[in-house]
């Protein structure tokens, strides 16, 4: 491994063996630095070997009534996947089509059968070559026009809805790109929750957030666990953890809301990734 060096000598602000330590079970480790807006633009540029990071965000705008949902673009709680699929990209505007005015093609990133991350690029109407195990953020690549989509964009595989990019009310501008704030850690990775964020837009309605895990490794998928809670009210919330929260590979991460009135919702959370040591 190559011994990564700066001008200013401080060796922490690169390479992962400095980045990272490792535990009694060979397990990485993040270290406390000193000059982490340093470090952080240096991950967010890719000059930190075996280090990545991930920003997760979500908006439901229909929090419902006496019940729980997904901080994400559809309703309910979201559905996973247990076997492969490929997925279909469709809209409900015509507009939006591989020679239209609106979306042409969309960006599907996600995780294959191994859950390494795949990204491919499909046609409005078209169906993917890869198969996902999960899909975890779509985007409008190529549009027809300055709003990016102009109807509802749906990804569907395996008799679910996997995404959506919706839009604004009144045919007002697409998104171009999914608000799910849910996430799977991929194969071979460790993930550190540095930061989580939610909003809650109605006055006089509670709302209730949950950061939620499931561990794939247990049998029959896993059981979905709470990690932190919040209770808001027209307001936000924001919380650093200053020893961040440690995920295996495999683990789904997803926000969840409740609401005894119906509310809207909105989360972000932040992920750093660090690549987990080659066996030898």
């Amino acid at each position: 491994m190559n011994d990564y060096t700066h001008d200013n000598g401080d060796r922490n602000l690169s390479g992962p063996h400095y980045a990272m330590e490792y535990n009694v079970a060979g397990e990485p480790a993040l270290r406390v630095i000193a000059n982490l807006n340093g470090w952080g633009i240096q991950v967010s540029s890719g000059e930190v070997d075996g280090v990545s990071y991930v920003e997760k965000f979500g908006y439901q705008t229909d929090v419902p009534n006496g019940d729980i949902a997904t901080v994400w673009d559809g309703t309910g709680l979201y559905d996973y996947l247990t076997t492969v699929t490929t997925v279909t990209v469709t809209s409900d505007d015509s507009d939006d089509n591989p020679a239209g005015s609106g979306a042409r093609q969309v960006e599907i990133q996600g995780l294959d059968q191994d859950h390494n991350v795949v990204l491919e690029t499909v046609d409005l109407g078209g169906t993917s070559i890869t198969t996902f195990i999960r899909v975890f953020r779509v985007r409008v690549c190529v549009s027809g026009g300055t709003n990016p989509n102009q109807g509802v964009i749906s990804v569907t595989g395996g008799g679910k809805t996997l995404a959506i990019i919706d839009k604004l009310a009144n045919n007002a501008d697409g998104h171009g790109q999914t608000n799910m704030a849910i996430y799977t850690v991929p194969a071979g990775k460790t993930a550190y929750l540095t930061q989580w964020t939610v909003s809650s837009g109605k006055q006089n309605a509670d709302t209730i957030a949950k950061l939620m895990v499931r561990d794939t490794y247990h049998p029959d998928d896993g059981a979905w666990n709470v990690k932190d809670i919040v209770e808001i009210q027209a307001t936000s919330f924001n919380k650093e953890y200053r020893v961040p929260l440690q995920f295996t590979e495999k683990t789904d991460i997803e926000i969840r809301a409740f609401s005894n009135t119906g509310s809207s919702c909105t989360s972000t959370f932040n992920l750093i990734l660090i690549d987990n040591p080659v066996e030898e």
